[in-house]
């Protein structure tokens, strides 16, 4: 049994990471705890990056008796080439202590909602102009948050996954 600890309560959050570990494990036993990113609600550039280390962080300070991996994950707006993104960062610790960081699939945000989405959050401004599922609204139906967040488990465990790497 793999057992993973993740630093949130958000179902899909959680069945997202869980979606990715099944991918490499068979039996995977997911314990979730909330605790705190020590970044704004809305967390930008470097702050995503911030807000999983920290959670992450504080996990290992909530319990850190027997487990496999340590998993946290950070949604926020980067801004690169004059361009906003919106991705997830996420951020898993082995037992051993090897770290890897993964990106999920980003998409652009038109410069017109980043003042609202600092005063507010992606989810609000979303949830003003989509009702519900701003990400899968956006892509026709191909991905959703869950999938970003998944895709960025991925990325990250390819790091851990491989120790010659």
């Amino acid at each position: 049994m793999t057992i993973v600890k993740v630093a949130t309560k958000n179902s899909v959050k959680i069945e997202a990471i869980r979606n990715a570990f099944k991918r490499y494990f068979e039996e995977i036993e997911i314990i979730s705890f909330e605790v705190d990113s020590g970044v704004p609600r809305q967390p930008i550039n470097e702050e995503v990056f911030i807000g999983a280390q920290t959670r992450l962080e504080n996990l290992k300070k909530v319990d850190n008796s027997k487990y496999d991996f340590f998993v946290s994950c950070e949604g926020g707006l980067i801004n690169q080439y004059g361009n906003w993104f919106n991705l997830q960062v996420v951020q898993i610790e082995r037992k051993d202590g090897k770290t890897g960081i993964g990106l999920s699939q980003g998409f652009q945000v038109p410069s017109e909602y980043i003042n609202e989405i600092r005063n507010t959050s992606i989810a609000r401004l979303f949830d003003r102009l989509f009702g519900n599922g701003g990400i899968s609204v956006l892509t026709h139906g191909q991905f959703n948050r869950k999938d970003l967040i998944e895709s960025g488990t991925i990325m990250a465990l390819a790091r851990v996954l491989n120790d010659s790497w």
